[in-house]
């Protein structure tokens, strides 16, 4: 019978490390390896990395020194959602 236990127990430990390392969970989102997630009021993404940890993307800093409008919209998907200046000749603050 030992056999047939230590076989059990590599099945146990195989289907184990499938369900707790291939996934990824990230603002109550369950995800793949692979899979991405935006959280709707932030512009963020999240990807399930192979290990079990979440890689994140931001956007980059922006700054001007022109009078310029800060337009965002968070609705978007990434990274169109990150913002940026309008910089309209005709702009009125």
């Amino acid at each position: 019978m030992q056999p047939v236990t230590f076989v059990l127990c590599i099945l146990v430990l195989g289907a184990h490390m499938l369900l707790v390392l291939s996934d990824c969970e990230v603002g109550g989102q369950s995800l793949k390896v692979g899979q991405t997630y935006k959280p709707p009021d932030r512009c963020i993404e999240h990807t399930c990395q192979p290990n079990g940890s979440i890689k994140g993307k931001t956007c980059p800093h922006v700054a001007t020194l022109k009078p310029c409008k800060l337009v965002e919209n968070v609705n978007e998907p990434f990274p169109k959602c990150c913002p940026y200046y309008d910089c309209d000749n005709n702009l009125k603050l």
